[in-house]
C-alpha cells in the first residue's frame, strides 16, 4: 500500500493552496479595481510633461512590456512548478528578458527627467510697487 504523505503530494497541495490563496487575493484586487475603490488610471501611461499634470498622459510601452513579461514569467514558474512538485530553475533566457524588460522601463523614467517644480504663483502681496521719482524742476532762464 502507497502512503498518501509522500514529498510529492505534499508539496502538490501545499502548491495548490498558495495558489489558491495568491488567486483570492487577485480576485479581491480585481473587485475592489471593478468597483472603484483602486484606481488603475495612469498605470500603463505616462506624463507628457513630468512638470505640468495637465497636459495630458501618453501610452507607455515599457510600462506595458514590463507589466506582461512579469506575469509571464511568474505565470509560467508557478506552474511549472505544480507540474513538477518542487521549485523549479529559472531559466538565464527568461530572467535575460526580464532585465531588459525592467531596465528599458528605468531607462524611460531616467530619460523623462525628474519633474520641473511649478513656477511660483504672482500673488498681490509679492508685487512691489515701483517708485517713480518727481521730475525735476525746470532750469531758470536767461
Amino acid at each position: 500500500m502507497t502512503s498518501v504523505l509522500t514529498a510529492q503530494n505534499i508539496a502538490f497541495w501545499g502548491f495548490m493552496v498558495i495558489a489558491i490563496i495568491l488567486l483570492g487575493f487577485a480576485a479581491m484586487v480585481l473587485w475592489k479595481i471593478f468597483r472603484n475603490e483602486i484606481s488603475i488610471t495612469g498605470l500603463l501611461a505616462e506624463p507628457l510633461d513630468p512638470g505640468n499634470p495637465g497636459a495630458g498622459v501618453k501610452a507607455s510601452l515599457s510600462r506595458f512590456q514590463f507589466l506582461i513579461f512579469t506575469f509571464v514569467i511568474a505565470g509560467l514558474y508557478l506552474l511549472l512548478s505544480i507540474e513538477a512538485g518542487t521549485f523549479v530553475d529559472i531559466p538565464g533566457n527568461a530572467l535575460l528578458l526580464l532585465g531588459i524588460s525592467s531596465g528599458s522601463y528605468v531607462v524611460s523614467k531616467l530619460s523623462s527627467g525628474p519633474p520641473k517644480p511649478p513656477a511660483p504663483a504672482v500673488t498681490p502681496a509679492a508685487v512691489q510697487p515701483v517708485i517713480v521719482p518727481p521730475a525735476p524742476p525746470p532750469a531758470p532762464g536767461p
